[in-house]
């Protein structure tokens, strides 16, 4: 669960007037002592009127007989907030889904009853429809605690190319297109790349070594990208079509497009994930045309004979 959902949920605990102990909400929402004790700080510091109760049967609560009032969202805040979650979960493995979820129904509940009768009306008119992944990525919890406790792995990962042992230091999660991926640095090719969560045969913590330099995951794209000096330049002409596929920019962002509306992409991979672009530009066929670099035209003219021999001896030829 993320911070900001666990403050949500906190405070919707509040808002009931309960009372609890530290170690109570720390077992609740499955993270540390210290860690609760910091979230309830941030709380304060938003103007929570904390109550701290040493003794038995003590414990935090709002100060006096405050109460919170209903959380003040509007009815396009609320949708908006419902519809994240939403896109979430189509996403979400373990361990967010059942977090979510109950943060859906906490939120629900914590709404103005007017919003919420307004909210589900809207709803009958707006859905997210696609279609979620069918994979199952068991070790993300663990990927996510190595993250969290700044923990050397060693895995055993399932890539294009085969099965093989690394050493990596995870920097976080991320989800793209339906996919989660463990954002790290990899020992044995020396550089920070993205691997999918769910091509983890196996994960074992090695502790005592030295960190890479922290990235934070909103700043990853920016880093992983960046030329180094050691990428390769690609360089593709674009059909008109093609400026409009979603595969083309989810890879590269938006296209700058010409008068005739042809399309340019000038930017650079890393050379290690050549196979990788190769398999992805494959799928947008002859709306693309790759320049350069010689290492993925090499890759993608291999993959276009490997097809056309498959079909070549499984499809009858026509005759005349």
């Amino acid at each position: 669960m993320s911070r900001t959902a666990r403050l949500l949920e906190i405070l919707i605990t509040l808002r009931t007037g309960s009372r609890f102990t530290v170690q109570q909400m720390a077992a609740t929402f499955e993270v540390s002592r210290r860690t609760m004790l910091r979230d309830l700080h941030a709380l304060a510091e938003m103007g929570v009127p904390l109550q701290s109760t040493p003794g038995p049967g003590g414990g935090y609560a709002l100060a006096g007989d405050r109460r919170l009032p209903p959380l003040s969202l509007g009815v396009d805040e609320a949708l908006g907030v419902l519809l994240s979650y939403e896109a979430f979960l189509r996403q979400a493995q373990a361990p967010f889904t059942a977090q979510s979820l109950s943060a859906v129904t906490k939120l629900r509940a914590a709404l103005p009853s007017d919003v919420v009768r307004e909210l589900d009306r809207i709803r009958r008119h707006v859905a997210i429809l696609e279609r979620p992944s069918p994979y199952q990525a068991p070790l993300l919890d663990g990927l996510l605690q190595a993250a969290l406790d700044r923990t050397h792995l060693r895995a055993v990962y399932d890539s294009m190319t085969g099965v093989s042992d690394r050493l990596i230091f995870p920097f976080g999660l991320y989800a793209s297109q339906g996919f989660w991926y463990c954002a790290c640095y990899d020992h044995k090719r020396e550089m920070n790349l993205s691997l999918r969560a769910d091509r983890f045969l196996s994960i074992e913590p090695v502790p005592g070594l030295e960190h890479p330099a922290h990235i934070t995951i909103a700043d990853w794209l920016g880093v992983v990208e960046k030329d180094d000096g050691n990428g390769l330049p690609l360089r593709a002409s674009v059909t008109p079509r093609g400026t409009k596929n979603f595969e083309l920019t989810a890879l590269f962002g938006p296209i700058a497009v010409d008068e005739q509306g042809r399309g340019r992409i000038e930017t650079t991979i890393p050379r290690a994930e050549t196979e990788w672009y190769a398999a992805r530009l494959m799928q947008v066929g002859a709306d693309v045309v790759v320049e350069s670099p010689p290492e993925l035209i090499a890759a993608m003219a291999a993959r276009a004979h490997e097809i056309a021999a498959l079909y070549g001896r499984s499809v009858p030829r026509t005759a005349g």
